[in-house]
């Protein structure tokens, strides 16, 4: 079965979108979707209740509808929390789980910014998701300066993650490790200062170090860009978990972030065999950190496709029992750096302000048989928590 999700954006990352290296025009093919008519593009729609929120239709699914969250928002945005807490039922820290937030020296943790996020997603009865342990970007400067010898920075890995997974134990999965595998080239792993080339195996370790202190109740996924669909990078990945399967190393899950734009996406159907190639592992598979960039003129027909390729994506998802969460990085241009400022520039059809509205005229449209209530978790965990910052 489907949702169709239109009104979903991003909450602005700490760097504008496209990041150096995360080109959608170099990563996916040209877009194949360049006109929709005002009905749609999907037929055989079965209605839901027109006040449906997405957290209710989502349920309906056996899903988390997830996004991204910025503590320093929730704070002063009464209406972004408000919105947050009707129509989400999972969040991630946009930033605030991050290396660089929660030990900025190497004696000191600071959870401000994550204990934001994470106690409303409890106060909210949502899930929390944990974002993340190892990454080669947003790492303080006493980290990516200290001239450490391969065995100091395993040992510091290990500590952060005991440290910081510690606290947050109640989050349904982590990203343990963030964005490791190289683009392009015949090469694994790409340079991530200061794990990698110097700890070789640094992935592994995480994973395990990972596992000592969550334990089996919460869910341990690797995250990255690029590999949605089919491609030469998603098949690396796929053959990277399947060794670490194979090996015995703990991992639960694969995040497919889904950075893309009107102009350039993976094909629907790619990436739902990706998926599925994926859940015969065993994994589990997150959409983590969509946005749709359209790039001005974003008029009437390009937001048409826009909400497409949002709802051909959940699509995608609800048709394969692995695909467990489908998340947003973020869900209102009110706050969205995707294209950088300037007039024009929209990562989904609804302000924050006016979400509600697009979320019931483009979520109450469906089409299937009745919808399974199939669990969310391969692993049972009825506990909630949370993650991370910009990507």
């Amino acid at each position: 079965g489907m949702h169709v999700l239109a009104a979903l954006a991003l909450v602005c990352a700490a760097a504008a979108w496209p990041a150096p290296g995360l080109d959608p025009a170099r990563l996916y093919p040209r877009a194949g979707i360049t006109h929709v008519p005002a009905g749609g593009l999907l037929s055989d729609h079965v209605s839901i209740a027109a006040n449906a929120t997405l957290r209710e239709a989502a349920q309906q699914w056996g899903r988390y509808i997830g996004s991204a969250a910025n503590s320093g928002t929730l704070q002063k945005d009464a209406t972004y929390a408000e919105v947050l807490t009707r129509e989400y039922d999972l969040y991630t820290a946009e930033n605030g789980c991050k290396f660089a937030q929660t030990q900025p020296q190497q004696t000191q943790y600071t959870f401000q910014e994550c204990d934001t996020v994470h106690n409303q997603s409890v106060k909210a009865s949502s899930a929390f998701r944990g974002h993340n342990f190892v990454w080669g970007a947003d790492n303080p400067q006493w980290l990516l300066g200290g001239h450490f010898t391969p065995a100091q920075l395993t040992s510091i890995m290990g500590a952060h993650i005991a440290t910081v997974g510690a606290r947050y134990r109640s989050a349904i999965a982590w990203d343990v490790v963030n964005e490791a595998v190289a683009d392009q080239g015949t090469e694994l792993f790409k340079n991530s200062t200061p794990w990698y080339p110097a700890v070789s195996d640094y992935v592994d370790q995480a994973f395990v170090f990972a596992r000592q202190t969550l334990g089996s109740g919460v869910q341990l996924f690797y995250n990255d860009y690029g590999g949605e669909g089919l491609s030469d990078k998603s098949t690396k990945i796929y053959n990277m978990v399947k060794s670490m399967r194979a090996r015995g190393i703990p991992i639960d899950g694969v995040g497919l972030q889904m950075h893309v734009s009107v102009d350039y996406y993976p094909p629907f159907a790619d990436v739902q065999q990706n998926m599925e190639r994926l859940g015969a592992l065993g994994l589990d598979v997150h959409v983590t950190e969509m946005d749709v960039a359209c790039k001005p003129p974003c008029g009437a027909n390009r937001l048409r496709v826009q909400a497409a390729i949002y709802g051909g994506m959940l699509a995608a998802c609800l048709k394969v029992p692995a695909c467990k969460n489908f998340e947003t990085w973020g869900y209102t241009d009110k706050y969205t750096c995707v294209l950088g400022p300037g007039p024009g520039r929209r990562v989904t059809p609804g302000g924050c302000g006016t979400t509600r509205t697009r979320i019931t005229s483009t979520c109450s449209r469906c089409r299937s048989t009745s919808p399974s209530r199939r669990s969310r978790r391969t692993t049972s965990c009825s506990r909630r928590s949370r993650p991370s910052r910009s990507e």
